[in-house]
């Protein structure tokens, strides 16, 4: 099943940003669930697993065959895409009879307006571009923000510029961030910088970069993103988070994907 209410221009629309804005800030101060942890799994690119602690399973960008290990068993509740791209959309790969939250209308052509509420998760896509021209050259590019049991969690997906002053006002408080540093129709190095020092999370995660899995692309790794932060750790395929337990200080967390 799909979620999809279509918002007609390919704009910023203020009044989807309002509306995302509204919706979390409501769940945030309600802070649905206390107590218990987030777990976040990692896959690669920029597809990831998300279970909140009342067992609602949100699958982020599953991948396509693009060197990755595919991962034979991912079942869940939801699935968010953010643009129709093969190495961002493969819903087919996730089991179970998940709800299919797609950013963008069919062909691109402008944002869909997600807001969706389950137990103690609240999702919420907002507008985002490939490029630094609102999307004329490389097109579209929703951004979710997922919170599970009060973690806020921003998924940029390969956003190629800053985001909208409205979409970075209704991120308001983000706890993770994955952020693209490799480049390519994503964030480089420098300018995934200037994300992570505007949003200031808790804990910022590298995405989208080269890895051995994904030798042949043109996307450069993470060290160039890494160079001169001083908060770096190694934190394997798999992450369990609670809001009262991240750091004061923005922490990067590299991620395996095996």
């Amino acid at each position: 099943m799909e979620i999809r209410l279509t918002a007609r221009s390919a704009a910023v629309p203020r009044a989807l940003a309002v509306l995302a804005l509204t919706l979390l800030v409501v769940a945030q101060g309600a802070q649905a669930t206390a107590g218990g942890t987030v777990t976040l799994q990692y896959f690669g690119h920029a597809f990831f697993l998300v279970t909140s602690v009342e067992g609602v399973r949100v699958a982020l960008d599953p991948f396509g065959d693009i060197g990755y290990p595919m991962p034979a068993e991912v079942e869940a509740d939801l699935v968010t895409v953010s643009h129709e791209a093969y190495d961002h959309n493969n819903v087919a790969l996730i089991k179970g009879t998940p709800e299919i939250l797609r950013g963008l209308e069919p062909g691109g052509r402008g944002f869909t307006r997600v807001r969706h509420a389950e137990k103690d998760v609240r999702i919420a896509a907002l507008p985002g571009y490939h490029d630094k021209v609102q999307g004329k050259e490389r097109g579209l590019n929703a951004i979710f923000l997922v919170e599970a049991s009060g973690v806020r969690i921003a998924h940029l997906s390969d956003i190629g510029d800053m985001p909208p002053e409205e979409t970075l006002q209704a991120l308001g408080r983000v706890d993770v961030l994955l952020v693209p540093v490799g480049g390519g129709h994503g964030l480089d190095a420098a300018d995934a910088s200037k994300v992570v020092e505007r949003l200031k999370p808790a804990v910022a995660i590298p995405i989208h970069y080269k890895t051995a899995a994904t030798a042949r692309t043109g996307l450069a790794d993470e060290r160039p993103f890494l160079e001169g932060k001083p908060r770096i750790g190694r934190v394997g395929s798999t992450v369990r988070l609670e809001r009262a337990g991240l750091p004061a200080k923005t922490e990067i967390w590299l991620m395996d994907y095996r």
